[in-house]
Order: C-alpha cells, then structure tokens, then sequence
C-alpha cells in the first residue's frame, strides 16, 4: 500500500537537489576519451551512454525525493536524446552545474541577503543563454569535406574502421540522408546503402532464394501486388483471373506478391505456378508500420494498396498492380526499388505527407522512422550493421554508433564548433564574473581534463555539432529554471516506511 507523503521549504528543493546533482555527477564520469562505463544490469550491457545510464541510475535512488530529482534530471537527457540524439551526458553534467549555480543565489537558512529571488535566477538564466547561443552560432563553421565527417565520427565511435562507414556514407547520402543502425550475428561491421524501400520482412518462402550466395532472392521487372491480406489458394485462385491472366494476354511472365501472410497451401501452389511458366513470389509484408510503409511502396511502384478495412481484394483489376524494376528479399528484409522516372507526383505527394507528420508531437523513435522513410524517398538512406565477437561488445559498439550517426548528421546539417567544452570554455572566459552561466559553462571541459592523463591537451580537430550543444544549453537552462522555483515536493511511498508527513 502507498500513501502521500511530502516536504517543503528549503529542504525539498536541498534534497532533490541532491539527487540531480548525484546523477550529474555520476554520468559525468563517463565523458571524454578517458571517461569510464557502467555495468548496466537491467540493459546487460556496458556502456558510457548518458540517456541509457541515467534511465537505470535514477530510478534506484532510495531517497524519495532525491529520486524525483534525479528523473528531473534525466528529462534533460532524454530531451536532448529527442532533438539531438547525442551530448546527453553533456546536458546533464551542464544542467548540474546550472543547478548548483541558481541555488547558490538563492535563499537559504544561514543567509539571507543579497539573494536573488527563483523568478530573478530564471530571467538571468534566460538571457545568459540566449547570449551563450549567438555567440556559438557566430563560431560555427559549415562541413565542407568527407574528412570532416570521419573526424566528427571518430569523436563518438573511437573506432576507425566504423568513423570511415559512418562519416563516408553520411557524406554521401547527404544531410537529409538517414543512417539506421542494426546489430548483425557477424564478427564484421558493414553498411548498405539502400536504394528503394526497406521492408523488416522477407521471403514468404525461402526455398525461392536464387543467390545462394547471399542467401537471397533477386527479381528484376516485376509487377507487383500490395495487400494486408493474408494470402490463402481461394485468393490466388481470384488474383489468376483478375491480375495473372490479363498480365499473361500481355506478355508478362511474373508476378511478386506482398500481403501480410501467405498459407502453406498458396505458397506450394505460387511454386507450382512457376514451375508451369509464370512465377509468383511471396513477399511478407513488413512488421512495423506496416500500413504506412505498404503506402510508401504504393507511391513507389505505382500500385493501389489493398487494404483489408478499405478495399475488398474481389475488386481487384490489372490497374491496380504496380512495378518494381528490383526487388531483392532475405529472410528477415527486403528491398522494393521503383523505376527512376515513375510515379514522381505520387512520391512527392507521399513526401509531403511524411513532412507533415514531422511537424505533429512524435516520439524519438517515430521521428526517427519518419525520417528514414522520407529518406528513403530521396534516395538517402543507409543500413549500419554493426558486428562483433561477442554480445557486449555489439552492443557497446551500437550504442556509441548511435551517437556517431547522429552527430555526424547534425554536423552536416548545421555547423559545427570548437570540441570538448572548448566552445563553452571560451565564451565563459569572456563573460562578466557575475554572469550566471560564468561557471557552468566551464563543466563539460573540465570534466574531460580532471579524468584525463596530466598534461593531455584537447586537440583541435575535435569538434561538435552546434545543434547538437545548442539542444543541451537550451534544455540544461530549462531544467536548472525549474529546480530554482522548487518550494516542495510531494510523492507517493510504500505505508511501512513512511516517515514524513502525511499529506
């Protein structure tokens, strides 16, 4: 059973204090090329991952309220995480010193004069930031080279062979171009660079592979079914007199299928078919999203989806097939390409659809899928498939992949500055004593140094995005705003071990 309980004054906001500047200071241990891991039990995994630490970190604490200050805390990260996808260990280690700063100025029981008041540390908040930002901008530079992009790769990945996939393919698939990052059962790290749609699906049936050596089936030319219908003998039956028999009055010898399942029965006969002279390929159709990425390949191929809650599959004609001029299907991936002059208005139409959404609240994964698909569209879209000897180290390695492929991206896409925390570094030395973020600004870098060897020197190649550390500022001052005004908390624990008052 759990009940209210609460506390208020100074004391509340000194104890979730406490716990936001615990996991700063904890996920501060990790930045910099001499940063440390965390074991992480519930992830199985090590990683030096702000968001990843943060999420399992915070929510251990055992004192209530530093615990809500902790996930306080953690809100930065995970914001910084949706607009970014990177420095959210930064953030958070940003956020805590701007924390530690706005209560340094604020009232407390041993003194009271010349404090500022929760509402006064806000505006100072505000207006240093807005500061600290148009400084950055004025500093920015464009990436002008492919070498830039490897080196901004490097920062995160610490891996050459992996900075050279990510910075190269992000070079070439462009600043709209989106890297989608897998783990793969390989020692090796590869990328693909897809060229059409990608669906998380494959063969309706494997024994149609026709490279043995990719274990794939490659067709060209194809006309080309969608459905979310699953696929019985009694829906083949109505396809061959509606779609197959016309398509053979005209010469054309195949026919590739994409529905949502197929029964054992269909696929024996679709082999049955082929063995006859007139193939047809079951293709499953993908698992997530399924609905919006069939509609991708309907702008793609020029086909009518047929979907079960809007069209009835007895309806189906010839017109409503579409064409692939590739397919090519594993057993757990596909990719359907278009032809290069086809269906234009319909994928501009799609695009601009997709555009939209993006403009609507989404998560970071929706965003991200979004994303792709338009990406796909523009012919800017990569598979990373990451691989090592073992799972930890797979895992490790994607998570940092993430980073790379993120900053990389947002570095083409805007600028970037000096590296490290030289780039705040060096504004803090110009700003006034009693300028509000005068300190802070001051974590990131030295955080970096004090884990590093004596004498280590922040080489000047290392850079970082400017919408990427723009994303932290702007939510490290957010938060920091909000622990300022804090005057109680209340939260709910277990009844045996209440010991505060009860609300």
């Amino acid at each position: 059973m759990s009940k209210k309980i609460n506390i208020v004054g100074n004391e509340a906001r000194d104890k979730v204090v406490k716990g936001a500047i615990y996991l700063a200071d904890s996920v501060g241990k990790t930045l910099g090329v001499f940063g440390q891991n965390f074991l992480l039990e519930k992830s199985n995994k090590s990683t030096n991952d702000g968001y990843t630490i943060s999420a399992e970190l915070a929510p251990t604490l055992e004192d209530e309220f530093e615990r809500r200050g902790a996930l306080a805390l953690h809100e930065v990260a995970s914001k910084t995480n949706d607009e970014a996808g990177d420095a959210t260990t930064s953030s958070m280690v940003l956020a805590g010193a701007i924390v530690k700063e706005a209560v340094r100025l604020l009232p407390n029981d041993k003194s009271l004069i010349a404090k500022k008041k929760p509402s006064e540390i806000s505006k100072m908040i505000e207006e240093s930031k807005k500061n600290v930002i148009e400084r950055l901008e004025a500093s920015a530079i464009p990436v002008e080279s492919e070498e830039e992009l490897i080196q901004s790769a490097r920062v995160s990945v610490e891996d050459e062979e992996l900075a050279q996939l990510i910075g190269s393919t992000q070079w070439n698939i462009g600043k709209d171009g989106v890297i989608m990052v897998e783990e793969v059962l390989d020692t090796k790290s590869s990328i693909d660079i897809v060229k059409g749609i990608h669906l998380d699906n494959g063969m309706g049936a494997p024994i149609m592979v026709n490279d043995e050596q990719d274990q794939s089936l490659n067709i060209w030319d194809t006309p080309i079914l969608l459905t979310n219908y699953t696929i019985g003998v009694e829906e083949l039956t109505a396809i061959k007199q509606s779609v197959i028999d016309p398509l053979v009055l005209e010469g054309k010898k195949i026919l590739t299928i994409i529905a949502r399942a197929f029964t054992a029965d269909a696929i024996k006969l679709c082999q049955e078919t082929g063995q006859k002279g007139f193939p047809i390929f079951p293709i499953n159709a993908p698992y997530t999203y399924q609905g919006e990425v069939m509609r991708d390949l309907a702008a793609v191929t020029g086909a009518k989806y047929y979907d079960t809650e809007e069209s009835r599959l007895e309806d189906l004609t010839k017109e409503d097939i579409g064409f692939a001029s590739k397919l090519v299907a594993r057993r757990f991936d596909a990719i359907v390409t278009g032809t290069e002059d086809g269906n234009l208005e319909r994928i501009a139409e799609r695009v601009a659809q997709l555009q939209k959404r993006l403009e609507g609240s989404l998560s970071d994964f929706e965003r991200n899928m979004v994303e792709a698909r338009i990406a796909q569209f523009k012919g800017g879209f990569a598979i990373l498939k990451v691989g090592a000897e073992t799972v930890f180290e797979r895992k490790y390695k994607k998570d940092k992949c993430d980073d790379a492929v993120n900053s990389v991206r947002n570095a083409l896409r805007g600028g970037t500055v000096k590296g490290a925390g030289l780039a705040f570094k060096e504004i803090s030395d110009t700003l006034e004593e009693d300028d509000i973020l005068k300190r802070p600004l001051l974590s990131i870098y030295n955080q970096i140094i004090s884990s590093a060897p004596e004498g280590f020197q922040i080489e000047e190649w290392i850079r970082d995005p400017l919408i990427t550390l723009k994303s932290a500022l702007t939510n490290s001052c957010s938060i920091a705003g909000m622990f300022a005004s804090i005057g109680g908390v209340v939260t709910s624990k277990d009844k045996k071990e209440c010991t505060h008052k009860e609300e």
